[in-house]
């Protein structure tokens, strides 16, 4: 088997060391021929440095690193171009205004060190238009410009505003000042996480083409079903003889467990780090979510109240999220820049375009829930497992009376300020904890009776569950309503859609009356 490039993400490295390379160069084919300037947005570790790498090395003329690939033919013209490479993770963001533009400096002027070129100027953008014009004078070759994170300075101090807006405008002087050096430039793509950004900080660069979502570049980062099976074919066989199944059954695993993500509703694709560290470490693991999870996004979701279900089969109209503003940043196109959420699908309305987001697999549905569940108790993710399996196993024994007492010491170690008053907030945190064991939980079931608040399934039986809730005032007891969430089961027939399925079916009635709760239960016979 061919040696896999965990943590290497340049081209050249990955080429001379004969190691897996998943051939994207038809889609590099295609931005040379369409356009000179591109943006494209992709969640962390999916394969943006490495494409940017191949793109240096190819304006670089290296030809023979390509042998073998879609490129090498397809080009006549393999000229070397001087290429400007920011990477903004050596560079040093964090410490202060002036800090960051003497470090961007720095990192420029070195590169200007590599073409034996002094520069003059001091301002960052200033450095970049000199860098610029130098090259060109120099080589009578116009230039190439990559930038690689270019919004890491502004995601990373999100939770520092001040330093945000520091950070964002010397971006937008940086950035803006590539507007006026057309004539000199060859070729400009900037990569990132988000794309929140762009008003702010390309509001000079209106000639950017942002090829996010667009559909003929939906597989340039990432890997497609076919290409896993192509490049990494002799991985997954020995995965499978690792876990004595046959390919076909493990395929379906991997295809759970990591396949998903999508930026057109149509391509799903693999995060290549997760897909390298599976075939590393030869175990199903949540290795992508657990490479970097940002604080601030679980600090937002939870000043926000936004609880798990909100995020299930959610349409939307707008995917960009584009704010001035550091406080309105929405949070929905945020996830899934960031790559939490997924576009499941994609309807139009006339032709305006709707998009239906999800998580886009296991890892991550799983790894999400369980950091949200961390963040509202403020607890660690680690102390979390325990009490989702309490809650499960009382299921599985069906004691209610032990899910009840597990459930409410669950919402006691909730702060008060985070509590909603309402139905959905409940039957929520109770499909947040049993999704975090993998119990198979739907919420809002249709049926042609009515919607059924919850339907958990388990290998021998099935519980039909709905939810009462009420304030003190309203009602005496949370027995009250335990008893008419029954009721409501058995008078709308809810059980009808479960009675062929040759298992026990289980009626749970759970009433809450504020932060009390009671349970009943009963076998459909």
């Amino acid at each position: 088997m061919k040696e896999l490039p965990l943590s290497i993400q340049t081209f050249e490295n990955i080429i001379s060391r004969g190691m897996v390379y998943v051939d994207k160069t038809a889609y590099i084919h295609s931005l040379l021929r369409k356009g000179k300037y591109y943006f494209l947005s992709r969640p962390r570790r999916f394969g943006k440095s490495l494409l940017l790498t191949t793109l240096k090395a190819f304006f670089q003329g290296k030809k023979e690193l390509f042998e073998g690939l879609y490129l090498y033919d397809k080009v006549d013209n393999w000229d070397e171009h001087p290429v400007i490479h920011l990477d903004y993770s050596l560079v040093d963001y964090r410490s202060g205004l002036q800090t960051f533009k003497e470090s961007l400096r720095n990192h420029l002027v070195q590169q200007a060190s590599t073409y034996q070129i002094a520069l003059n100027t001091h301002s960052p953008s200033d450095v970049l238009v000199e860098l610029v014009l130098k090259l060109h004078q120099q080589t009578q070759r116009s230039v190439v410009i990559l930038v690689d994170e270019y919004d890491k300075p502004l995601v990373d101090m999100l939770g520092k505003e001040s330093q945000f807006f520091d950070n964002r405008e010397v971006l937008r002087g940086l950035y803006g000042a590539m507007k006026g050096l057309d004539d000199q430039l060859r070729f400009v793509m900037l990569t990132g996480v988000s794309r929140f950004a762009k008003v702010g900080v390309f509001s000079g660069m209106n000639n950017l083409d942002d090829i996010s979502m667009n559909k003929a570049y939906a597989g340039l980062a990432g890997f497609s079903q076919t290409e896993l099976e192509t490049y990494f074919a002799d991985h997954l066989q020995h995965l499978a003889e690792t876990f004595s199944q046959q390919l076909d059954v493990l395929m379906t695993h991997v295809r759970e467990w990591y396949n998903g993500f999508s930026f057109d509703g149509e391509t799903r694709l693999y995060n290549p780090y997760s897909i390298l560290k599976l075939f590393t470490e030869w175990t199903f693991r949540n290795y992508w979510f657990s490479s970097g999870t940002p604080s601030f996004l679980m600090d937002l979701i939870v000043n926000q109240k936004q609880l798990p279900e909100t995020f299930e089969s959610l349409k939307v109209s707008d995917l960009t999220g584009s704010s001035m503003q550091l406080r309105q940043i929405p949070l929905v196109p945020l996830l899934f820049q960031t790559g939490y959420l997924t576009i499941e699908r994609t309807e139009l309305d006339g032709v305006r375009p709707y998009y239906f987001l999800n998580y886009p697999n296991e890892e991550v549905r799983h790894s999400f829930l369980t950091f949200i569940a961390a963040a509202f108790k403020q607890k660690d993710q680690f102390e979390i497992q325990p009490e989702a399996l309490a809650l499960r196993d009382s299921l599985l024994e069906e004691n209610v009376q032990g899910f009840v007492a597990h459930f409410e010491s669950f919402l006691s170690d909730i702060p008060s300020r985070l509590h909603l008053p309402r139905e959905a907030y409940y039957h929520s945190l109770v499909y947040l904890m049993l999704r975090i064991v993998g119990a198979k939980a739907l919420l809002e079931k249709e049926t042609s009776k009515g919607r059924i608040d919850a339907v958990l399934e388990f290998p021998d039986k099935i519980y039909i569950i709905e939810f009462k809730f009420a304030r003190q005032q309203q009602v005496k007891s949370p027995e009250v309503l335990s008893q008419k969430a029954l009721k409501q089961i058995k008078d709308n027939g809810y059980v009808q859609p479960y009675l062929g399925q040759k298992k026990r079916i289980l009626l749970l009635g759970l009433g809450f009356l504020d932060q009390q709760l009671h349970g009943r239960l009963e076998e459909w016979s």
